[in-house]
């Protein structure tokens, strides 16, 4: 199948990639939608240390090196109980049930990663209260700055100071509707340009609209059918007993002209 044939295929089946763009669209919202909407609060911290005489490659290098462990502590269960214990108003309730499953709910709402190797960290805290994932935002950036002696050896040398408030979303983030419809829409077009593809047969078309009107129209046409065919053997017996009986005048014509001659005339007197 050549290019024009294909396009010419992509528009004769245009309904049915329709169709199975706007069900998988559906299907993806639906599903994303059986998932609880969550907002964001994001905030950014700087780690700086005083390394003295170093040069700034050494320094860049501790920053990430900083960085990527209070990346990893955030996780962690002491600084779950850190953070909870903490003066902010955090709904304790919101992680409930055995301990393990309290500190994956963390995980689930507080991510931070590092902006390469500038000893930046960003932090988002995830809720389905905007006001509670500001609460849980700052009492983060707390812990990380009044205990991050706890984690690291450099004492007082390593600074952490808050370039960016937390800031709340005005809307839900997780999940994300818009992205997910995009990908769903984009998935779908390619499978069922697959589809047409392995299946350019009329009968595997997929119609919602004028299926209807083109049945309505095949039926019409086989019912025109059936009776061109319902004339056909009464016509058939009609040409066949013209046939005959022309044939049978032409026998009576001949055997007139026989007795009408002498050797016909002999003939009917021997008879």
């Amino acid at each position: 199948m050549d290019l024009k044939e294909f396009l010419f295929l992509i528009k004769r089946k245009r309904q049915s990639i329709f169709i199975i763009m706007l069900v998988t669209l559906i299907f993806t919202l639906i599903i994303s939608l059986l998932f609880p909407l969550r907002y964001e609060a994001k905030s950014r911290l700087l780690i700086t240390q005083d390394t003295g005489q170093a040069d700034a490659y050494t320094m860049s290098r501790s920053n990430e090196y900083l960085g990527n462990l209070f990346t990893q502590v955030t996780s962690s269960g002491s600084f779950f109980d850190l953070s909870l214990s903490s003066p902010y108003n955090i709904d304790d309730s919101y992680f409930s049930g055995t301990y393990s499953q309290q500190i994956k709910k963390w995980r689930n709402t507080v991510k931070t990663k590092t902006v390469a190797d500038s000893g930046i960290i960003e932090i988002s805290v995830y809720h389905t209260v905007p006001y509670q994932a500001q609460q849980i935002a700052l009492a983060v950036n707390e812990v990380m700055i009044s205990k991050k002696n706890n984690y690291q050896a450099n004492g007082d040398k390593v600074r952490i100071s808050v370039i960016d408030q937390p800031l709340v979303s005005s809307y839900p983030v997780k999940p994300n509707l818009a992205q997910n419809a995009g990908l769903a829409l984009i998935l779908s077009f390619i499978f069922s340009l697959f589809f047409i593809y392995i299946f350019p047969e009329e009968r595997y078309d997929i119609r919602v609209f004028g299926h209807k009107k083109k049945k309505h129209k095949l039926k019409k046409r086989e019912e025109a059918a059936n009776t061109v065919w319902d004339k056909l053997p009464s016509s058939t017996n009609t040409q066949n007993h013209n046939h005959k009986m022309d044939n049978k005048h032409e026998h009576q014509s001949h055997k007139n002209q026989e007795s009408s001659t002498p050797s016909g005339n002999i003939k009917n007197i021997l008879r």
